[in-house]
């Protein structure tokens, strides 16, 4: 509660920027370097009071040494227990009350100074490597000092304990600093990332607001931000909707007024100028044909904001646009349809496939020859370690030149050869195709075949 009170009451250039992202990542490094240091400093001192001893085996080889000294003592050769006391791998003597050894080997000045600070066999030790004297009572008052190796000092090995101290101090730093940066920065940008994809696929009622929150400032207003630019976005999209229709009733109106007027010149006028109002016909219907063409492209670029996808089976909505087609065939071209099996059912807009197959079979009837053999196939199709069903349709034709086979989906794209009045077309039927393929979650690709001639395939994925 009082720290509540304090931040209630605090002062006004820590309440300015205290829901700020610096302040929270400063704040929350701070405590965990505080936490951190303060678990390395208690498990150091965890480690010194539980290693700080005599290690158990050196304890055993100290009372057996005492052990072996009481014998000596029994039996009374001094002599034998100087050089017995001589021969061990310790440093050590067997010492009376007044701290003075009992046999005739001499103490080193250096160990006998030392004596001052003689030590129980279970002492707490140094957290300094050194060559503590350890005291073991004897028999008759006796007492043997042995002076512990320093190699056997459990502080030699401090250094690799506290250095992987240090590195579990470290993990445990970035670990907490990257949960931080998790917290504080990766959910929002998630949380953005989501709310934008779903933007991308016409979801405008989305707000990033609701999601992320208040908690950080910076955020709290990119969301803002954010919303209201969706906001924008969607007031832009239905201002594009609403002049789509505008100008398609704005057009076509004046276009069918058009017609019938020529329609009533032509049963007035002259048969000699007769072709004069014929050429104007032909002029109006191309018009109103370009218009539709306009029309369908820029629905389809916003369709992607309403359309509804459902199951389709292929086969019976591609055969009768096949039979359809035939009508338009000059007498040397042929048009097969093939479905190898039973395609599976893919989700898509039939009135968008019935469109694309028209156009791309079209194309082929006007631009691969009198004599050309074209070709519906339906098939199952993998690409990328991904299934599809392709709709692939194929002719006999020149082809297409490989430097523009990129090109021609792009809107108003003719290659220089058809731009001619004959050959017909505003180069906005495969623009139409891929942009309906895009809408569907699908994809088109357009080669040139080996035996020759031009190959498009539709693109549907399949779960």
């Amino acid at each position: 509660m009082t720290l509540l009170r304090w931040f209630e009451s605090c002062p006004s250039f820590i309440c300015k920027y205290k829901n700020g992202l610096a302040f929270r990542l400063f704040s929350a490094f701070a405590v965990s370097l505080f936490l951190i240091i303060s678990l390395q400093s208690l498990a150091e001192i965890a480690l010194m009071k539980s290693m700080l001893r005599i290690p158990s085996s050196i304890q055993t080889k100290m009372l057996d040494l005492a052990d072996q000294a009481n014998i000596l003592i029994e039996e009374g050769d001094m002599d034998e227990l100087a050089d017995w006391a001589s021969a061990q791998e310790y440093y050590l003597f067997v010492l009376d009350q007044n701290n003075r050894p009992i046999t005739h080997r001499d103490m080193h000045p250096h160990f006998e100074f030392k004596l001052k600070f003689l030590r129980p066999l279970n002492t707490q030790l140094d957290n300094e490597v050194n060559q503590p004297i350890i005291g073991i009572p004897l028999e008759k008052g006796l007492t043997i000092v042995i002076q512990m190796p320093y190699q056997y000092h459990p502080a030699k090995n401090f250094p690799l304990y506290f250095g992987i101290i240090k590195l579990v101090i470290s993990v445990l730093i970035l670990g907490l600093f990257s949960w931080v940066i998790a917290r504080y920065l990766q959910r929002p940008l998630d949380k953005l990332r989501e709310v934008s994809h779903k933007l991308a696929q016409g979801d405008f009622d989305v707000k990033v607001s609701h999601e992320i929150g208040n908690s950080v400032r910076e955020f709290s207003e990119l969301a803002h931000d954010f919303d209201n630019m969706t906001h924008e976005i969607h007031s832009l999209a239905e201002k594009q909707q609403r002049l789509i229709r505008d100008v398609s009733h704005e057009l076509r109106t004046p276009l069918a007024r058009h017609n019938l007027a020529l329609h009533l010149l032509k049963k007035k006028v002259d048969p000699d100028y007769i072709h004069l109002v014929e050429r104007l016909e032909n002029e109006s219907n191309e018009m109103n044909e370009l218009v539709g063409e306009i029309l369908e492209f820029s629905r389809l670029e916003n369709s992607r904001y309403n359309i509804k996808l459902e199951p389709v089976l292929l086969e019976s909505c591609i055969s009768a646009q096949v039979i359809q087609s035939r009508v338009d065939l000059k007498p040397t071209q042929n048009l097969d349809f093939i479905c190898s099996k039973e395609a599976p059912v893919v989700h898509a807009e039939p009135r968008l496939v019935t469109r694309m197959v028209k156009n791309l079979i079209t194309n082929a009837i006007k631009y691969a020859g009198d004599n050309a053999y074209i070709q519906v196939v339906i098939t199952e199709y993998r690409s990328r370690e991904k299934n599809h069903v392709a709709i692939i349709v194929e002719d006999n034709g020149p082809g297409i030149p490989e430097d523009q086979l990129l090109n021609i989906f792009s809107p108003f794209t003719r290659l220089e050869s058809a731009r001619d009045k004959q050959s017909g077309g505003y180069g906005l039927g495969l623009a139409i195709v891929k942009e309906s393929m895009s809408v569907m979650k699908g994809s088109v690709v357009a080669d040139n075949r080996k035996e020759g001639g031009l190959r498009v395939m539709l693109l549907f994925p399949v779960s």
